[in-house]
């Protein structure tokens, strides 16, 4: 199957067959195949998908919403909700909060300790909720096997949803400005068992802000190298990772007006093989909230960043290759659509 074919059926949900999906429009661009999947990589998934994407989330949410003996708050992380995702069924991930308890980042200290045991407490409330989605639906198959989710699909439901048990994380920043995306959460790991930080409010903010300044080249090109993960298999980076490297490419790089696609193609290429060729730069680059380098233990490899490079090129001299007499540079080319 080529790189278009996986595209155009990644993109669609036959759910919603009727809706008039104006992001699919690349497919009719008068373009050669490679020129029409770097256009469709970088458009956001229609609406409708990703409407229906939090209804059959909301309905997770309702269902423990109604079941849990514990009192938790509900909120959403991952990909769709910063709009980065690549698929018409994406999955979406549910933090359910538990509302017992909060925690503090150093120095801060309680005023009134918590005397319970909050990894214990998180263990009892991902068994509740394990249980609950059995319960509320007894046709659909609820992974308990993930670390750090609880997966759900299939029956009724028409999108994968992922259940994180989880609590609050005061961060200073969050204590100092009383501002929302500086508010952390701590996701439970069964596996230790213990609990992990992170803030996605935040990099969903930089994420936002980036875009606005690039007048939407960051999300394209975030979209792009992702979907060349999706479509190639074979590059061992999480898409995490590809996002964090798509946010430290230079601005007035993806900052290109509509039609200047491969502009951003040539962009995230030439930024790739400056990584590959300058240890100190690849060494000292964040992913967007700033909380650990990308290039780092555990995370982003050198070997990832070879493959993803290696598909790159192989799109740009695709492109390059099946356009050869309407232009000679990706950064010089103009595609109307």
């Amino acid at each position: 199957m080529s790189r278009l074919d996986r595209l155009n059926q990644r993109r669609y949900d036959p759910d919603i067959v009727e809706a008039k999906l104006l992001n699919e429009s690349y497919r009719s661009i008068a373009q050669s195949d490679s020129v029409k999947y770097v256009i469709g990589a970088m458009q956001p998934i229609d609406p409708e998908y990703t409407k229906n994407t939090y209804i059959q989330a909301e309905r997770v949410r309702s269902q423990l919403e109604g079941r849990l003996i514990e009192k938790c708050e509900y909120k959403y992380q991952g990909s769709v909700t910063n709009d980065t995702h690549i698929k018409a069924k994406s999955d979406i991930d549910l933090l359910v909060l538990i509302d017992k308890f909060f925690t503090l980042e150093k120095p801060q200290t309680p005023t009134s300790p918590y005397e319970g045991n909050p990894i214990q407490d998180l263990l009892d409330l991902r068994k509740e909720s394990e249980d609950s989605m059995e319960t509320a639906f007894p046709k659909a198959t609820v992974n308990k096997n993930g670390s750090k989710s609880i997966s759900i699909e299939g029956g009724s439901l028409t999108r994968k949803v992922d259940v994180v048990p989880s609590n609050w994380y005061h961060t200073n920043k969050y204590t100092e400005t009383g501002n929302e995306i500086y508010k952390g959460v701590q996701i439970l790991d069964k596996s230790v068992p213990c609990r992990l930080a992170n803030t996605p409010f935040l990099h969903n903010a930089w994420i936002d802000h980036k875009d606005n300044i690039t007048t939407g080249g960051l999300r394209k090109a975030c979209r792009l190298m992702k979907s060349l993960k999706y479509d190639s298999e074979n590059i061992d980076l999480s898409s995490y990772d590809i996002v964090s490297i798509a946010f430290n490419i230079e601005d007035y790089r993806l900052n290109l007006p509509r039609g200047s696609e491969l502009g951003i193609l040539a962009a995230c290429l030439d930024y790739c093989h400056a990584l590959q060729a300058n240890s100190v730069l690849r060494n000292s680059i964040y992913v967007p909230d700033g909380h650990r380098n990308v290039f780092s233990e555990g995370h982003a490899t050198l070997e990832g960043l070879n493959q993803l490079t290696s598909e790159l090129e192989s799109l740009s001299n695709d492109v390059l290759r099946e356009n050869f007499r309407s232009f000679k540079k990706l950064a010089e080319a103009r595609v109307e659509y």
